[in-house]
């Protein structure tokens, strides 16, 4: 597993970029193939996202009306467990002394979360796969993705829900379209349980948001959609409002690191 930190300047990729300043992202690559290290790692994160998704939704892998949701809330899981256990290395990487720690998940409505050690605040890691590519997913200015929240109509500015969000991308690229029906066509990408085990797979950190962004009406908005890294069959095909912040408005990952390793 190597870590490397570099810089994006959005305006050299797309000059009507609404992101004015450099971000800074972390990038982790894996050899599966090469690294018995490596190996041993996404093994145990694939094993350990199975278990997520069957105590998630029980007996859908079992249920073949359900076997194309559940692989998709599979590779959820599994991007969601490794999103928590990379985000949790980087920003433990700055000493020795370890700044943040897994919380349990306690059921289908809860996110993957970190905590700070030293005051119990907490982080929020959402993961998303874009097939257009890491950069796109930052800059565009027409796509760019977002750090996601919390529900929009479930929360109350003074009632802090966690105290950070943050944002793991892995690029999952288009292959090609089936063609449902006469109107409607699906995008096939690749499949990140076969990517994982390939040498030269790349996971990314792309920053974050706080609480007082999310619920700032300048910085934050309320979108309508179905999250990438949902976990739940129940609730695969329902789109529901959540708070976001836009990358063009979201703190980079060195900030966003800096901000919480400096917590006390």
């Amino acid at each position: 597993m190597k870590l490397e930190r570099t810089i994006i300047e959005c305006k050299d990729y797309d000059r009507a970029t609404k992101r004015k300043t450099p971000f800074h992202i972390a990038k982790y690559t894996f050899n599966y193939q090469s690294d018995a290290a490596d190996k041993a790692l996404l093994d145990k994160i694939i094993a350990e996202g199975t278990v997520l998704a069957n105590k998630v939704n029980p007996g859908a892998a079992n249920n073949g009306s359900q076997k194309r949701e559940y692989e998709k809330i599979l590779n959820n899981c599994i991007a969601g467990i490794l999103s928590e256990y990379l985000w949790k290395h980087f920003l433990n990487s700055k000493s020795d002394t370890p700044v943040v720690r897994e919380t349990k998940y306690e059921g289908a409505s809860t996110q993957i979360d970190l905590e700070v050690i030293a005051n119990n605040k907490k982080i929020e890691v959402r993961s998303s796969f874009p097939r257009n590519g890491i950069v796109f997913s930052l800059c565009s200015s027409t796509d760019e993705f977002d750090v996601i929240g919390m529900y929009s109509n479930s929360y109350k500015p003074a009632e802090i829900q966690k105290n950070y969000y943050v944002r793991a991308l892995f690029h999952l690229a288009l292959e090609r379209y089936w063609q449902k029906d006469a109107n409607t066509r699906i995008p096939i990408v690749e499949k990140l349980l076969v990517k994982m085990k390939t040498d030269g797979f790349e996971a990314f950190l792309t920053g974050g948001a706080t609480w007082e962004m999310m619920i700032n009406d300048n910085i934050g908005k309320a979108k309508n959609f179905i999250p990438h890294d949902e976990k739940s069959i129940g609730r695969l095909n329902t789109a529901t409002s959540y708070r976001v912040v836009p990358f063009s408005k979201a703190l980079d990952t060195k900030k966003i690191f800096d901000m919480i390793t400096s917590e006390k």
